[in-house]
Parts: structure tokens; C-alpha cells; sequence
């Protein structure tokens, strides 16, 4: 397949890299000059990148790219089959005007993390027959190390996909499978995709309510050994009530975050969901964050936690734990949370009923 991958950073080489490796034609596109640029740089210089995968036990190989460019239009062409979007949810507006007149009919779009961001780039795009999709999280994790190369720390046992309109699934899931084995689930809606990302309750809980351990630890916090006593994860259930709740009334399936993350990470569903937790916090969860400026809460608080009120306020929904921990964050941080939050109107499904929400993210 010819596939596009949007945004340069950790996440960005590490697919590039992977899908280049399984034998698709890759390009790449840098969609800032903020982070990463020496990285890009030599990727484009040396025509690929380098990789140590240790989802491949530690393998090491070069991974050539067919094209390497901050130009939209050189890396997202006509006969592109899938355009993957790995940029932070914050900057989706952004990347939409960016990429959006290079869009054709048939092809894919997959936006991750995205929060709802599907509806930001199909309300930007002009062409009929784009299919848009979007991810939980994506199926690899993965830390840039000397520039132009990446360590591909693991892959996901499986990732769901939602579609948008949920109608458009019976064309785009067969092509996001033929791409990657764990794309193999659809959700019943965007907003059951959003809702069931576990990073908008494990990232800003696990963050939040170990602030003061995170800045004394200075850069030696392991958040999923030491954040998730039995205290946070009460926390944790009380956010997730509320996910669940809008959900339904979205007509999406409610679920726990432990078991969307179990679903996510672990290949036998038969294990107990917090031992799937505790099993991660010892063998794979990763170290950090390592100060209060991350994105498991710049991001994950004003657009995951924030899309989550603005849904629930259509839907009549109360949400106390969500707007506390929207207010909390925000103070912590020094920033302004509250207006940066993702509404219905930034995602442009503003003024319209929860019955006629509810049509228009099926396509009925």
C-alpha cells in the first residue's frame, strides 16, 4: 500500500518505520518546526530512518521512506491509499487546513489519538469519498534516540477504530486491516473512540495525583508502579462513571478503562483487569512524566477530559469528577485549560440535538 504518515515525532517514525519495513511505499510529512526538527533532518538526508525494534526483539535495520518532506502535496498524492495522522489532538485544527486540499475520494484517513477529531478534518475536506477514522491510541510505542533513528519499545495486542460516519466502516476497516493485524475492532461511534481511549483517566489521573512525587523525583517517577494506589484507582472509577454514562447516551457500548486497556495491551482477555495493570506496571509501563508539563495533561485534560464535558453537557450528563479534574490541572500547570477545551463547536457538530448528534455520527 502507499501510505502517508502526517507528523514527524516519536510516534510519526516509528509507524513510518514499521509499515516501510512490512513492505508499503512510505512517505513522511514534518508538520511543525517545533520538536524533532535535527531528526527529520537527517532522516530526509540519509532517505529513511534507523530503527531499534524491540517488538522484533531487538532487531536493528534501516527503514527507507519514499519521500521525506514538509510538503503536504509531495507526500499526500492521489494514489495514496492511507494517511495516517500521529500529530497531538491539540494541533488537529491546524493539520486539517494543512492537508486537507491533498485529500481524494477512496482514501483513508486515520487520526490518533483523536478524540473526536475525525469530524475536525472530514468538515475541512472538500472530497466525497475520504473515509475517516480515528484511533484510541496508536498501535506502537515508540522514543526517538540520536537524530534520525527510533526505538520501537512495543506493539498493542489490538486497536479499535471508529468511523465517522459510522457507515463508512464496512469500506475503511478492511483497509486499516490490511495495513495492520491489530486494527481489528470497530466501535459503534467517534464518540465511544474518543471516551474509550484509557489516557483521558490513566494519563491524567496517574499525572495529576502525583504531582508532588513527580517533581521531587526529578525525572525518576514510574507512574504505572507508583501513581494507582486504591484511592486514585476509586478516582479513577468515578471518572470513568461518568465516560461510561455519556457513552451510552450516545448509544455507544460503556466499558471500564481497565478494560480498554487490557484490550489494548494484553493478548489474553481472560486476565483480571488490574492484574493486566500491575502485570504492565512491572514489565513494560514506561518511565515518567517527568515534569507536569506533558501532554498526559496539555493534551489529555483539555481535549480528552474537555470533549467528554462538552459531551455530556448536550446529553444533560452532570460530570463533577471531569470539570474538578479540568480545574485542578489547569491550576497546577499555571495555564488556561478552560479555554482550550474541546467543545462540539470546535469539532464543528455544534447546535444540534443529542437525537440529531446521534444520527449524524452514524450517517443515517
Amino acid at each position: 500500500m502507499k501510505v502517508a504518515i502526517v507528523g514527524a515525532g516519536n510516534a510519526g517514525f516509528a509507524h513510518a518505520a514499521k509499515f516501510s519495513n512490512a513492505g508499503h511505499q512510505v512517505s513522511l510529512l514534518k508538520t511543525s518546526f517545533s520538536m524533532h526538527d535535527d531528526s527529520f533532518d537527517v532522516a530526509k538526508a540519509k532517505g529513511g530512518i534507523r530503527v531499534l525494534d524491540d517488538s522484533l526483539g531487538g532487531e536493528r535495520y534501516f527503514a527507507p521512506l519514499h519521500v521525506i518532506s514538509r510538503d503536504p502535496f509531495c507526500v499526500i498524492r492521489d494514489d495514496t491509499d492511507v494517511v495516517l495522522v500521529t500529530v497531538q489532538s491539540r494541533f488537529h485544527a491546524e493539520v486539517a487546513d494543512l492537508i486537507a486540499p491533498c485529500l481524494r475520494d477512496g482514501q483513508l484517513v486515520i487520526v490518533a489519538p483523536g478524540y473526536m477529531g475525525s469530524a475536525i478534518f472530514k468538515a475541512r475536506c472538500k472530497a466525497d469519498g475520504v473515509i475517516f477514522a480515528e484511533g484510541e491510541s496508536l498501535p506502537f510505542d515508540a522514543r526517538q534516540m540520536e537524530s534520525g533513528s527510533v526505538n520501537i519499545l512495543w506493539k498493542n495486542a489490538r486497536n479499535a477504530l471508529g468511523f465517522f460516519p459510522a457507515v463508512t466502516a464496512e469500506k475503511g476497516l478492511p483497509i486499516a486491516r490490511a495495513l495492520l493485524d491489530t486494527y481489528s475492532h470497530q466501535r459503534t461511534n467517534i464518540v465511544e473512540s474518543a471516551l474509550h481511549n484509557p489516557n483521558l483517566i490513566l494519563h491524567t489521573l496517574g499525572t495529576l495525583m502525583s504531582a508532588s512525587r513527580i517533581e521531587y523525583a526529578d525525572g525518576d517517577f514510574w507512574m504505572y508502579r507508583e501513581a494507582f494506589t486504591p484511592s486514585v484507582l476509586r478516582l479513577a472509577d468515578g471518572l470513568d462513571e461518568e465516560k461510561n454514562a455519556v457513552i451510552a447516551a450516545y448509544g455507544g457500548k460503556p466499558s471500564h478503562c481497565l478494560e480498554e486497556f487490557k484490550f489494548r495491551n494484553e493478548a489474553d482477555l481472560s486476565i483480571d483487569r488490574q492484574a493486566v495493570l500491575e502485570k504492565y506496571a512491572r514489565e513494560g509501563g514506561p518511565k515518567g512524566p517527568g515534569n507536569l508539563q506533558t501532554r498526559y495533561l496539555t493534551e489529555d485534560v483539555p481535549i480528552g477530559v474537555g470533549v467528554l464535558i462538552s459531551l455530556a453537557e448536550t446529553a444533560g450528563i452532570e460530570t463533577p469528577v471531569a470539570r474538578a479534574v479540568l480545574h485542578l490541572a489547569s491550576a497546577m500547570v499555571g495555564g488556561r485549560f478552560e479555554d482550550e477545551v474541546r467543545t462540539l463547536h470546535k469539532v464543528e457538530l455544534s447546535g444540534k440535538s443529542l437525537s440529531e448528534l446521534r444520527s449524524v455520527l452514524m450517517g443515517r
